[in-house]
């Protein structure tokens, strides 16, 4: 059948097809030294007969030699060992984080509701009504023109203020126009 499968190197002339009476003559040449097979089973049973009568010699399963890991092998195995516990180790770490942040977020909406509420109390408390109501209570009242007296010190009020640079004519003007006016404004309130 090698023979059949090769191909030719050289030019062929002819046919290349392969010749399938070819494996037929070969079965038949291999059948050829066989026994007919109604024969067969007769001679067959004869041969189990023989067999069951010899003793057969107790056969003993042969002995395997001892396998012996690699140390390659175990360093691997050694290695991989602690990447699964430092692995391991993380997942435990990261859930307890989780957990930790969850816990934070809940505190701080907590504190959130509580600074809303707080500054909400804080400025009713510096709500002019509620001062009003709160001095009324304690039994204030408005001064009457009568109550009000003025004080008027005998001094003068100056204050020097120094800078540092040297200033121009004009600074020294726009900063005494604008004394006036803010005395003239502290004056009229």
């Amino acid at each position: 059948m090698a023979e059949l499968k090769k191909k030719p190197d050289g030019p062929v002339y002819g046919n290349l097809a392969y010749d399938l009476d070819f494996l037929v003559t070969e079965r038949a040449l291999e059948e050829a030294g066989q026994m007919p097979q109604r024969q067969q089973p007769e001679i067959e049973r004869r041969q189990r007969r023989q067999e069951a009568q010899r003793p057969r010699p107790q056969q003993q399963p042969a002995a395997q030699p001892k396998v012996h890991a690699s140390p390659l092998v175990l360093g691997s195995v050694a290695v991989l060992a602690v990447l699964v516990v430092v692995l391991l180790m993380g997942c435990v770490q990261l859930s307890q984080i989780s957990l930790h942040v969850s816990q934070m977020r809940t505190e701080l909406d907590k504190l959130t509701t509580e600074q809303v509420e707080l500054l909400t109390q804080y400025e009713q408390t510096f709500e002019l009504a509620t001062v009003k109501e709160a001095a009324e209570a304690a039994g204030m009242s408005k001064p009457s023109a009568g109550q009000i007296e003025y004080v008027d010190l005998g001094g003068s009020d100056t204050a020097v203020v120094y800078t540092a640079g040297s200033d121009g004519v004009l600074d020294h003007t726009i900063a005494s126009v604008k004394n006036g006016l803010l005395a003239l404004v502290e004056y009229f309130k």
